[in-house]
């Protein structure tokens, strides 16, 4: 275990590339809308600002392969991805995603796959379909959303990333990247996600890929901070 950590900064230099995530997307605002919603009008402005500025949208294998050197990724490389595994997603973003062939990932917590309680969740068979498009990754966020993966016991936190990974095998696709709920992780939880089996995980530190510390502490940045994005994408 004292070598862990000395694993990590061994790993080759990683790739340039700009990680954006989005969490519910909604019609329009009203009185329930909170600071993870985005509109559609929102969605489609700010792909349309990183269409104008030349970028090429990457899928989450592409960066996987550029991560372990099997590949190089295009210049202005972007990576759409998305949390929580709401029902906006499939209903209003992925339509707008597929007209405009953007591939996208969604990082869900398995546990609540298919839940109606608050802001229902897409279902196993709306995963399955979506990923059918040939546009769509679905990848881990733990089983149960833990408000702060740090503040786990190693046990609980093995068992969050192992069994989430086990849930998604159902989907029939390889299962190799984790978000870390709320963007909360420490370097014990990124060293327990690379024993998990994971070959990614992902932080929202606000950071392009290369200028994160490894592989399993990428950034992202919240769709908020997009304009940011945008300048650090070259």
């Amino acid at each position: 275990m004292i070598a862990a950590p000395l694993l990590l900064m061994l790993k080759p230099k990683l790739p340039h590339a700009v990680v954006l995530t989005f969490h519910d997307v909604i019609e329009r605002r009203g009185p329930k809308s909170v600071w993870f919603d985005t509109t559609v009008d929102e969605l489609e402005e700010i792909l349309d600002a990183f269409k104008k500025a030349n970028a090429n949208f990457i899928r989450l294998a592409d960066l996987r392969d550029a991560v372990a050197g099997r590949k190089s990724l295009p210049p202005r490389a972007v990576l759409i991805t998305f949390a929580d595994n709401y029902r906006g997603y499939g209903q209003l973003a992925l339509p707008i995603l597929l007209k405009r062939r953007v591939p996208s990932v969604q990082f869900v917590h398995t546990g609540f796959v298919g839940s109606k309680a608050g802001r229902p969740k897409l279902t196993w068979a709306e995963l399955s379909s979506a990923m059918k498009t040939g546009y769509v990754e679905v990848q881990s966020q733990t089983v149960s959303h833990p408000a702060d993966l740090t503040t786990l016991s190693d046990p609980v936190l093995a068992k969050e990333f192992a069994r989430s990974k086990e849930d998604l095998k159902r989907l029939g696709q390889p299962v190799y990247a984790v978000a870390y709920p709320n963007g909360k992780f420490d370097l014990r939880v990124a060293l327990a996600a690379k024993a998990s089996g994971y070959e990614l995980g992902f932080t929202e530190r606000l950071t392009p890929v290369d200028r994160s510390p490894d592989a399993w502490r990428i950034g992202r940045y919240v769709h908020t901070k997009w304009r940011q994005a945008l300048k650090e994408m070259k």
